[in-house]
Order: structure tokens, then C-alpha cells, then sequence
């Protein structure tokens, strides 16, 4: 069915600390059937950047299972 995805390269701030850490970061929304306000959240995010288009893929593939029972 229709979902939003966003996907990206994002500098994330560690707490307590003056420092960030760069990681890839998939989000998938998928709305709750039956329900027009409610979407499932299904998130991943890695640190290893050089990797970001299989990560992608792979999560593509994991959100891609996704049903609701």
C-alpha cells in the first residue's frame, strides 16, 4: 500500500557531549488501516557510510515485509 519514506546522511548530536555522529537513517510511515490518524513508524540507521545504498536496500526489503494482522 501507500507509504512516505524519508531517507538521508544526518549529523545526530551525542548527549552530554559537544560532539555528532554522521549515520544514515531510513524512515518508512505506514498508515494503520482502518484508522486516518495512526501510522506505524518503521525506522533503521547505521554508522557505516560507505555502505548507505545497501543499507538502503536492505531496509527497503525489511519495510517491505511489513503487514499488519
Amino acid at each position: 500500500g501507500t507509504a512516505a519514506r524519508t531517507r538521508g546522511v544526518e549529523d545526530i548530536p551525542v548527549p552530554g557531549d559537544t560532539r555528532t555522529v554522521r549515520a544514515v537513517l531510513m524512515q518508512t510511515f505506514i498508515p494503520v488501516p482502518g484508522d486516518q490518524q495512526a501510522v506505524a513508524l518503521v525506522s533503521g540507521s547505521s554508522q557505516v557510510l560507505d555502505l548507505a545504498d545497501s543499507f538502503f536496500d536492505v531496509f527497503d526489503a525489511i519495510t517491505s515485509t511489513f503487514r499488519f494482522i
